[in-house]
Order: structure tokens, then sequence, then C-alpha cells
């Protein structure tokens, strides 16, 4: 790897894999399949083709991943967090609190270092500790929050990413990204942040501590309440393009070397190949939004 960052270098190389993934689509509509209409080439050797292709994508979502891991944290840690800070969750629940800290903690070490991220193998997903990230504050949302639709939302994630190969399917993927989108609705706190705002001009001090910021700034987002709604709106739309990675990093995972040694995978791995061989246009179409803002 270069002298840059070495999440980066991740990122830079996911992205490699994800061109030569796109120059495969081009390479398989525009010439390997009009040879096989006119009978010049096999099924068999088309498919092998399209298994490349799809070894390259699965490289491209593990090394982008792999790149990300410091930010997934603070994906799933942000809207927690902006929740928590208005209704005095670290107040009424230090224990738990400090339980998800914790583990944030834990998760941010490894994510930084560049032995750690390599012990990850193939599945930077399945074995770094996202899930108990998940599974911390989703559980809080829940119990101490009452957000039941977040909590949903990364419950299903979570059971995702640490499902069985048989249960990883591009159907039920989508299913999940469907329900998150609905999940992820940040309008419903953005007058629960201008009421906070008001607190503290009103002279809750408490309020002012939290918040941190001027009486100028404090003033300007009071008579300029848009901005809350435009920072959650950006906040909203950049959590979910992020989780939808940490799930398509998920599901193609299992098929680190399947796909370049289709002939010798077990029937398992076989199944998950073929689900993907089949959706693969969704697959890229999918990929290809996210890819543009990296």
């Amino acid at each position: 790897m270069s002298n840059s960052p070495f999440f980066l270098d991740y990122l830079e190389d996911g992205l490699v894999d994800w061109n030569r993934a796109l120059d495969a689509k081009e390479l398989i509509k525009n010439k390997y399949e009009k040879l096989l209409k006119e009978g010049l080439i096999s099924k068999e050797e088309l498919e092998r083709y399209e298994y490349r292709k799809i070894y390259d994508l699965q490289q491209a979502t593990e090394k982008i991943s792999k790149g990300l891991l410091l930010i997934y944290a603070g994906i799933i840690l942000l809207p927690f967090l902006i929740v928590a800070e208005i209704r005095n969750f670290d107040v009424r629940h230090p224990r738990e609190m400090q339980e998800i800290l914790n583990s944030a903690e834990k998760f941010i070490r490894k994510s930084i270092d560049l032995n750690d991220i390599e012990k990850l193998g193939h599945e930077p997903v399945k074995v770094s500790n996202l899930k108990e990230l998940l599974e911390l504050t989703q559980h809080s949302y829940r119990r101490y929050l009452g957000i039941t639709d977040l909590a949903k939302c990364l419950k299903s994630i979570e059971n995702f990413i640490t499902s069985s190969l048989k249960n990883k399917k591009w159907k039920t993927l989508w299913e999940i990204v469907k329900t998150c989108e609905k999940s992820f609705n940040f309008s419903q706190f953005s007058q629960e942040v201008l009421q906070f705002l008001k607190r503290c001009i009103s002279g809750d001090e408490e309020a002012c501590k939290k918040l941190n910021l001027s009486d100028e700034k404090l003033s300007n987002l009071l008579e300029n309440p848009y901005i809350i709604r435009f920072s959650l709106i950006m906040a909203e739309s950049s959590i979910k393009e992020f989780l939808d990675m940490i799930l398509l990093t998920s599901y193609l995972e299992p098929l680190s070397t399947a796909s370049r040694y289709s002939v010798s995978i077990d029937n398992t791995r076989r199944e998950l190949l073929e689900d993907v061989k089949e959706n693969q246009d969704n697959i890229m179409s999918f990929l290809e939004v996210k890819n543009t803002d990296y």
C-alpha cells in the first residue's frame, strides 16, 4: 500500500475493483453475449465471465467497507446520540450509555489499526464487532427511547449480517433496505431540536451547556429553523447510504473465493452465487449510486 492512510488505500482499491466490474459488465453485454448468440462461445464460458464480474463486485464492497469501518460506527451512533442528547438518555440511563460508548470505542480502536483490519480477512462486516454495536443501539432505541421503527431497522440489519448462508438472499436484503428507508425519518426530531434551542434562549443553562453554541449561532438557528431540518435530512440520507453498504458487503462476503472457483464450492455457496448472478443488474445499479459518492 502507499504512504496515504490505509483506509484511503482500501477505498481506492475498492473503486478499482468496482470499475473493473463495470468494464466486465460492458464487455459481457457488447461482446460475449453476442458471441453466445452466434454460437462462438458456450454458456459455461459466458458464466465464467459473469462469475469474474461478481468476484470484482465482492472485492469492491469488501475493500470499501474496510475503508469505511471507522465511519460505520459513527453512522450507527449518530442518530442515537442526537435523540439521546435531547431526551437526557445519559442522565437517565448512564450504565447503558456507557456500555454503548464502550462498544463504539472498541470498534473504533480496531477500525484504525491496520493489523486489526487485516485480521478481518474477507469478512469485514461479519468478523468485526459491528453486530454488538447494532444490538446495543437498537435495544436502547426500543427499550429506553420508545423508537421502535429505528430499532426494527437496526435489528433487521443485525439479523442479516449474522444470518446463515442460506438466508442471505437479495430479496431479503431489498426488503430490509425498504424497511430502513421508512424508519430513518429525522423530521420527527427537528421539532424536538428546535424546542431544545428555545429552552436555551429562554435561560435553560443545562440546555445551553449541552448545545455549546454561541448566542449568535443560537439566534441564527431559531430565525432559520430550516437549517436544522436540512442538516437532519442530510444526515438521514448519509446514514441510509452507509447502512446499505453494510448490507451489501455482508451479502457478498461469502463469495470471496466462490466466484473464482465456482466448480469446487459447496451447494450453499453455489445457491448464493446463483442468487447474486440472477440479481446482478439490480446489485450493480444499487451499488453504482453509492460509489459516485466516494
